[in-house]
């Protein structure tokens, strides 16, 4: 029956696919109380209650297996990156798993099938799907179902996809045989701690506070020590996967929802995010997995990408976005100005009028602020 299952999972586009038992995650559980006293976690983004997460039984009373299953998202016409030195200057900058359409609903559809095998074959068992959003420790029940080991940038590296695969799991009460876990990965290989921007990573955690995926997504004022280090992310950041030597030669992916949507591609036009309407917003972003934080959002990370783009050409929508309706906005605006007139002097003088001029009638303390630290910073 488990090879049936196996076999069926595979005909509806789950790529990966491993049963773990269902025992507490106790090592989990330590390294995630560690992780609160070192004030890393929990994040806005994961569960809250640790003990949710490492006992499965309080999800699913009388739960037996996990079912743990993975899909490959990696198109290679979407493997240009930030850093590529022929990019133009006013292009931003999306992260692989957001590029293509939202795989929270494509592997949610495609486990509910897969649970409704289950159903068909062994009637009378429970069972709970998800996707990331949940409880679950979605790369810790991968591991243990043999899925994947995990990397010292704490991403789970899989044979043949890298780690360029989306989680979710089934909770079931049917009693299937548990697969074996894989091989440990790296070794002495550090390439992705050399390569994280901000120093986030050491050997096997990361401090998810300081990781520019994180920031792109948090809401409010970014922290000034982030904005440089940003570039022209506009969500995500891919660095440490980019660098993993277990990504060099990974199988393109053979789901087509998963490559770029044409309206955005993996380098969206900074200029048109900038005059992006709410319509606008719902037609690219929302179909994504970056849609869910917001237009503003993403136009506040659009706003800290075009002062740090030096380009001249920056300079027309970074006075528009000094007189928007969102002080967000308006902070960001003010601090790419000083940088972008850091960059391109040539911008210095109508950089430094704009700011004096919105100063007089700007009353957000925040806005006031960087208005103030951008002039210092022309003096």
């Amino acid at each position: 029956m488990k090879r049936e299952l196996f076999a069926y999972a595979d005909s509806i586009g789950i790529d990966l696919i491993g049963v773990a038992p269902a025992t507490p995650f106790l090592t989990e559980q330590v390294r995630l109380e560690e992780r609160a006293d070192r004030g890393h976690g929990p994040n806005p983004y994961e569960h809250q209650v640790i003990a949710d997460r490492v006992f499965p039984d309080r999800l699913l009373p009388g739960v037996q297996a996990i079912i743990a299953a993975g899909v490959n998202y990696y198109h290679p016409d979407a493997a240009h990156t930030h850093t590529d030195a022929d990019a133009p200057a006013l292009k931003g900058w999306l992260s692989r798993y957001c590029r293509g359409l939202d795989y929270h609903q494509i592997l949610r559809e495609r486990l509910t099938r897969l649970a409704a095998w289950l159903d068909e074959h062994a009637p009378g068992h429970r069972h709970l799907a998800y996707v990331d959003t949940g409880p679950p420790l979605d790369r810790a029940v991968a591991e243990r179902a043999g899925v994947g080991k995990f990397g010292k940038h704490t991403n789970l590296i899989t044979k043949g996809h890298g780690t360029w695969v989306f989680l979710g799991e089934v909770l079931t009460t049917l009693a299937l045989p548990p697969d074996q876990p894989v091989e440990a990965a790296c070794g002495s290989c550090t390439l992705c701690i050399d390569a994280c921007p901000t120093g986030c990573i050491t050997e096997w955690h990361l401090d998810a506070n300081r990781c520019l995926s994180y920031v792109t997504q948090m809401k409010g004022i970014v922290p000034a020590e982030y904005r440089e280090m940003l570039g022209n992310r506009l969500f995500g950041c891919d660095d440490c996967q980019d660098v993993c030597p277990y990504n060099k030669k990974v199988q393109p992916s053979r789901h087509p929802e998963f490559a770029p949507v044409p309206e955005l591609g993996g380098e969206p036009d900074l200029l048109r995010l900038i005059g992006m309407t709410k319509s606008d917003f719902r037609r690219w972003f929302e179909p994504t997995a970056a849609g869910w934080r917001g237009k503003t959002t993403i136009q506040r990370n659009a706003v800290i990408a075009l002062g740090n783009a030096g380009d001249p050409a920056a300079l027309p929508p970074l006075l528009q976005s000094l007189q928007s309706e969102s002080d967000v906005i308006r902070a960001h605006a003010a601090w790419a100005l000083g940088r972008l007139a850091r960059l391109a002097p040539q911008t210095a003088g109508a950089a430094r009028s704009a700011l004096t001029q919105r100063l007089e009638v700007e009353r957000t303390p925040a806005v006031v602020h960087e208005i103030e630290t951008a002039l210092e910073s022309l003096e």
